[in-house]
């Protein structure tokens, strides 16, 4: 980026200015630094030098009424943190529409990327440390759990900017509102539809005369993938983990609930884990990955993937299918990868007991307690909800980035791509299926069920010996019931 030659403000020998700081008092610049690897705080990158903004004026030539931009000052500059996804160009759009419209606008600007995915809450405690020492950033674009953060009293209320972009676009859907509408309140506005399901290899499966697409439950699948795996050949056909992380967790959580296992009751407030099914659910993922059976379809080192391996193995020609948010579809057609139009979207499957249940969650902004520039930050969070940059988002990031509102499923950036109109029914579908809180609302004890990774390390002590299935399901069951307590929940009966 250019800068003109006034000094920037956020500089890192600006940004390291010492503040003042009581014992409960956390600067941004610590807050960056605490958060380090544990939130993945990138670079102070992208900073906008002060210019002085144009002075606004009511319609008969008079001065305005102070407002963002008399707020947004080099003692307190506009900071917004994103996620930061697999999909570099994705990012890229983000961060280049804050700075941009910082530099429009002649704010002082401070901005950092968060890990799109994390194996743990370090992300939600450093927000809320920050709001505790009152100095918090001003707008967060994340999937984090709202309720939990909510709970935690780091959220301000966004209900109006909702109902101002439903107005625009027509209804959120539902798995999007369950996701961010709490007692009465939007606590975080939807951004776009953040795809979630399976991507396949239409080539390889075909060759072996199988419609991936219709198959409906992991069993099917399974089969399926050791159909078409070559391993000779460096082609493997279950290209997905149970290891600690969003897909590894979103596996676990399909097989569950396939399996008729669920970690709640209808209202939330209850740990249902220990049961038969679960179970069933378990033994069925520990000897997908220990059976010597399955062996020849599964990659080397699936066990200890993260979340970026899978789309680096699926971008590279090593797997068959993989479950995925999206981004590795997104970012072959970005690059012209030979995979892409090799590429289909395939709805999740199911398992024995239930077939078929879908929603797709999403990216959220949300505004941020004890920020220092609310109006400025919803300034910006508006920028993001013109068609200009909508459009955009859904070109740079094809099938990833999917609608989130009900009438821009009709836009050609949508409709020109099949990958990303084969996602309509599962985003739109009225149950909105939400992961580990089926069949109950989001909630922040189940929220932080899942940031403590307690799914996925239910099927890792089975699968390295600690633990006999029945054991490591009601391990799992006493430490969600202790979290459910914790954040006030009953837990048990």
């Amino acid at each position: 980026m250019r800068l003109n030659r006034t000094r920037p403000l956020c500089t890192r020998e600006a940004l390291a200015k010492e503040r003042t700081m009581a014992m409960s008092k956390l600067t941004r610049r610590h807050f960056l630094q605490m958060t380090g690897g544990l939130l993945s705080v990138g670079a102070l990158a992208a900073c906008v030098p002060a210019a002085p903004a144009p002075a606004e004026t009511t319609a008969g030539g008079e001065a305005a009424a102070p407002g963002a931009a008399a707020m947004v000052s080099e003692d307190h500059p506009l900071w917004v943190l994103h996620t930061n996804d697999f999909h570099p160009d994705y990012n890229d759009l983000i961060r280049k529409t804050i700075v941009d419209f910082a530099t429009e606008k002649g704010w002082p600007l401070e901005v950092a990327d968060t890990a799109g995915f994390l194996g743990g809450s370090a992300d939600i405690q450093k927000i809320a440390a920050a709001v505790q020492a009152g100095d918090a950033p001003d707008l967060w674009m994340h999937t984090v759990n709202v309720f939990q953060m909510r709970q935690l009293g780091t959220l301000v209320p966004v209900t109006d900017i909702v109902n101002e972009v439903i107005g625009m676009y027509g209804e959120v859907t539902a798995r999007m509102r369950n996701d961010t509408f709490v007692e009465g309140d939007f606590y975080g506005v939807p951004f776009h539809v953040r795809s979630d399901g399976g991507w396949a290899r239409k080539d390889i499966f075909d060759a072996a005369g199988i419609d991936v697409t219709a198959l409906k439950t992991y069993d099917e699948l399974r089969e399926a993938c050791m159909e078409v795996s070559d391993p000779d050949n460096e082609m493997w056909g279950w290209g997905m983990t149970v290891n600690r992380g969003g897909d590894g967790g979103y596996l676990v959580n399909r097989v569950l609930n396939g399996w008729g296992a669920y970690w709640v009751d209808e209202t939330g407030q209850y740990v249902e884990i220990n049961t038969p099914e679960a179970v069933a659910a378990v033994e069925w993922l520990v000897d997908t990955y220990t059976n010597p059976q399955w062996e020849r379809m599964l990659p080397p080192g699936v066990l200890s993937w993260t979340d970026p391996t899978n789309n680096e193995s699926y971008l590279g020609s090593k797997i068959a299918y993989t479950q995925n948010a999206g981004t590795v579809y997104a970012k072959a057609v970005v690059d012209g990868n030979p995979v892409a139009p090799l590429t289909i979207y395939d709805l999740p499957k199911g398992g024995p007991v239930l077939e078929s249940f879908n929603g797709l969650g999403g990216m959220n902004w949300l505004m941020i307690k004890e920020g220092k520039n609310p109006d400025a930050a919803r300034e910006l969070l508006m920028r993001f909800f013109t068609e200009e940059v909508l459009k955009q988002v859904y070109t740079v990031a094809k099938a990833y980035a999917v609608p989130a509102y009900e009438s821009m499923w009709e836009w050609p950036e949508i409709t020109d791509d099949a990958n990303a109109l084969a996602q309509k029914p599962a985003a739109l579908d009225p149950t909105g299926w939400n992961g580990a809180a089926y069949p109950g609302p989001r909630t922040p004890q189940i929220g932080a069920v899942e940031t403590a990774n307690i799914h996925t390390d239910m099927v890792a002590s089975v699968i390295t010996g600690d633990a006999t299935p029945e054991e490591a399901v009601q391990q799992a069951y006493d430490r969600a019931v202790q979290v459910f307590k914790e954040f006030g929940a009953p837990g048990e009966r």
